[in-house]
């Protein structure tokens, strides 16, 4: 589990029927100096449209800090009607899922669940609708990111009335200049409007499943990776030539940035001479420095960082560049949301754009986890904005060596040689 006091920001109080929570707010995500507008309004037209007595489990996807579904978990927690909760938790019940493609706000949905005293909370980090299976809910709720691309939100507003039960509801709230168009998309889905409610710079939309639509048996339908490809071409970083797919919500899609370019030139210096048999990319991005590796060498390649949508597009296209061998599966990189999770001692190449966190030192994490996850001899790469690189390389613990550092457009990269493991007190 992670630390999670270094990123609280501040504690904010809601009330919501009747019910008094306090949540933690974190300048790591999304809304960190107060609950946002959306959700406010949201949760105001829940109050008003829920039906209490009907709600015995509940979904909210995109989650952050878990606000909307941890005050409607609270609100409707003990109203389910005898028979009807689901398996796993108390006749008198709520049960609540928290999805999120960021795995650290799934860790402060949980914890903010915690905090509120809410038992039986459980958390996915997953992108929409995506490995849901065959489970339905009473009530659904999205503030959907404008940012996540129009093919992408349209097949997601098209496909969730397919997470409800039969007297399930959904209720989303999207910024305005969206608003059209998400309306569009949930009346194409042929979902029944409950109520819509319009505030300042958002609009709400409440809707059931088609009264003339049976509950299909199946697994949750989606179609997030048949619309989140936005462009595929082939590219080339160094000297070598890859293939590469670009994805709605996240950056690289076109051309690689100054970042990736920076550390493909510090790659070069740090495996001369090396032999990589296992590398790890921390925060990959949509892969396109894993595409350079896999063109230039043949080492295993696994990934770690918060975003599930970019370690699920970077191995997507680390298997665009393999070659594939008659009777072998091609090799799957494991993909870690934190560094704590991968293995010790294990690579030989660890390269990592960090995420940077107002308030939080990125040689607090990045200098612990290279010593434990290098083995002796390996290399360390990292590339980052170069206002917080000083503070970073102040933190370097005796053991590392540097080996080159190069500028570019205001980003900074640098490798170093693990050459003898840190004593403990010196990291």
């Amino acid at each position: 589990m992670t630390d999670l006091k270094p990123l609280i920001l501040k504690v904010v109080p809601l009330r919501f029927c009747g019910q008094d929570m306090t949540f933690d707010l974190s300048h790591a995500l999304f809304s960190s100096n107060d609950i946002d507008t959306g959700t406010r309004l949201l949760l105001k037209s829940i109050a008003k449209h829920a039906v209490p007595g009907q709600i015995s489990s509940i979904l909210d996807i995109g989650s952050g800090t878990g606000v909307l579904g941890i005050a409607c978990a609270r609100a409707f927690k003990g109203d389910s009607p005898a028979g009807t909760s689901p398996a796993g938790t108390s006749p008198a019940g709520t049960s609540l899922l928290l999805r999120d493609r960021d795995a650290l706000a799934v860790e402060f949905s949980l914890h903010n669940a915690r905090k509120n005293k809410l038992k039986g909370a459980e958390g996915e980090t997953a992108i929409f609708l995506e490995d849901l299976g065959e489970r339905r809910f009473d009530l659904v709720l999205c503030n959907v990111p404008a940012k996540a691309g129009t093919p992408v939100l349209d097949s997601f507003l098209q496909e969730l009335a397919g997470t409800l039960t039969e007297r399930g509801l959904a209720g989303v709230v999207v910024v305005t200049t969206i608003a059209k168009a998400a309306f569009a998309s949930i009346l194409a889905s042929g979902a029944q409007i409950v109520a819509t409610d319009h505030g300042s710079g958002h609009n709400v939309y409440l809707f059931k499943r088609a009264e003339s639509r049976a509950i299909p048996s199946g697994p949750v339908a989606s179609s997030f990776w048949n619309r989140a490809e936005r462009s595929r071409q082939q590219d080339t970083l160094g000297t070598k030539r890859y293939q590469h797919a670009g994805y709605f919500g996240l950056p690289e899609f076109d051309t690689p940035s100054f970042a990736t370019e920076l550390a493909v030139e510090l790659l070069d210096i740090a495996m001369t001479g090396a032999t990589l048999r296992n590398s790890l990319i921390v925060n990959p991005g949509s892969g396109r420095l894993a595409c350079y590796l896999r063109a230039r060498s043949k080492t295993h390649i696994d990934l770690c960082g918060r975003d599930a949508l970019a370690n699920a597009a970077s191995r997507r296209n680390i298997l665009l560049n393999e070659k594939p061998v008659a009777g072998q599966e091609a090799e799957k990189a494991t993909e870690f949301s934190f560094v704590a999770a991968a293995p010790e001692r294990c690579y030989d190449l660890m390269v990592e754009f960090p995420d940077l966190i107002p308030g939080v030192d990125p040689g607090d994490a990045f200098w612990p986890a290279a010593a434990r996850v290098l083995k002796l001899g390996g290399a360390a790469v990292i590339a980052m904005p170069s206002n917080a690189f000083d503070k970073l390389e102040r933190k370097k613990p005796k053991g590392f060596v540097k080996l080159r550092e190069k500028k570019k457009k205001g980003y900074v990269a640098a490798a170093w040689r693990l050459e003898k493991s840190p004593d403990a007190g010196a990291i």
